[in-house]
């Protein structure tokens, strides 16, 4: 399904995303406007969900193999259904990152994190779509235990090549770039899900957030 973004990209978490701390100086805001007209001009947001079963997601024969994802599982706890989610700004938006890339690389950086934040906030209004008055956060393949090489069967679960034009490569980097796999729980009462631990995660070892004493659970 097509969704419209009606409002600004966040300032806020774009700024954040930049390492810029307070205002935005004039020169920063000015190319933060370009960069947000450009943006808006190119994408071709898009997204598509299911819902299902929150058992069915851990059992091995619907998304994944043999692969067991404790990290899922405890943040699944006491949902009776989850929600599997795609979305993604369009190939537009990867090819006006590599052309700006050539003319002027510091406003590809601003575009390039604009981006970013764009595509959660589309995930965020996708979420509005979803019945269940009680829903976990977003858990995306990659975090915690559960693999990154989940998100080809993810992405082939909900057909998101022919419905949103979303792929992924062998390497498990999707295609456009700019795009949001994740699995939402869904419950009749409050629940949050849970952040996975650092010593849950794949990247325990060579984690360049840990190196620096932060956790990426935290808030920006």
């Amino acid at each position: 399904m097509n969704i419209k973004l009606t409002g600004p990209i966040d300032r806020t978490a774009w700024l954040a995303a930049l390492h810029a701390k307070g205002e935005a100086q004039e020169r920063l805001a000015a190319d933060l406007e370009e960069g947000e007209r450009l943006l808006k001009a190119a994408a071709r947001p898009k997204a598509v969900y299911k819902t299902m079963k929150a058992s069915d997601i851990l059992m091995p024969d619907t998304l994944h193999d043999s692969v067991k994802s404790i990290s899922l599982e405890k943040h699944l706890a006491g949902c009776h259904s989850a929600a599997l989610m795609a979305v993604t700004l369009g190939v537009e938006v990867d090819e006006l990152i590599r052309r700006t890339q050539v003319t002027d690389m510091a406003l590809a950086v601003i575009i390039d994190t604009g981006a970013s934040v764009m595509v959660e906030q589309l995930a965020d209004e996708c979420e509005k779509y979803i019945e269940g008055s009680y829903r976990t956060s977003r858990f995306s393949p990659g975090y915690g235990d559960w693999p990154i090489t989940e998100q080809a069967r993810l992405l082939r679960y909900l057909d998101a090549g022919k419905a949103i034009g979303l792929t992924a490569t062998r390497d498990s980097l999707m295609i456009p770039r700019k795009s949001i796999t994740a699995v939402i729980g869904i419950s009749d009462r409050p629940v949050s899900g849970r952040l996975a631990t650092c010593d849950e995660c794949v990247l325990k070892d060579k984690c360049e957030l840990k190196k620096e004493g932060k956790y990426c659970g935290s808030k920006l």
